[in-house]
This record gives C-alpha cells, sequence and structure tokens, in this order.
C-alpha cells in the first residue's frame, strides 16, 4: 500500500488583526494594527515562502471579510 504525499508541506501564517505582542494574550509590549503593518507581515510570509494567512475570527478580532 502506497500512500501519496505532498512534495512540499503548505505552511501558513496568521495576520494579527487584534494586536500583535511578544506574550500571548497581554497588550505587553504590543503593537497597534494598521493597515500598512498587516501589509507588512503579509508580504513578509509571501517572501519566505508561507503557503498562505489565516485570519482570525471572533469578537476581539477586526472583521475578516474586511480585512481580506
Amino acid at each position: 500500500m502506497t500512500i501519496a504525499t505532498p512534495d512540499r508541506i503548505k505552511v501558513l501564517w496568521f495576520l494579527p488583526t487584534h494586536g500583535d505582542s511578544r506574550y500571548l494574550g497581554t497588550s505587553e509590549g504590543g503593537r497597534a494594527v494598521d493597515l500598512p503593518y498587516l501589509a507588512q507581515v503579509a508580504q513578509a510570509a509571501d517572501a519566505i515562502g508561507y503557503y498562505g494567512a489565516l485570519l482570525p475570527t471572533g469578537r476581539s478580532c477586526e472583521d475578516s471579510w474586511v480585512v481580506a
């Protein structure tokens, strides 16, 4: 029995639409989110070969349809 495997693993990054900080769940050392910052994160993920980006959803996040 042979199992087909992809040539490459498809790794995704995420866009921090609710802010970005060093520590999860806190704003300590946080960075505010604006369009230029989200563009910078997306372009960096693309430049180093990530397959795509995930958009978080929930009450505390910007609407993912607006960000997309």
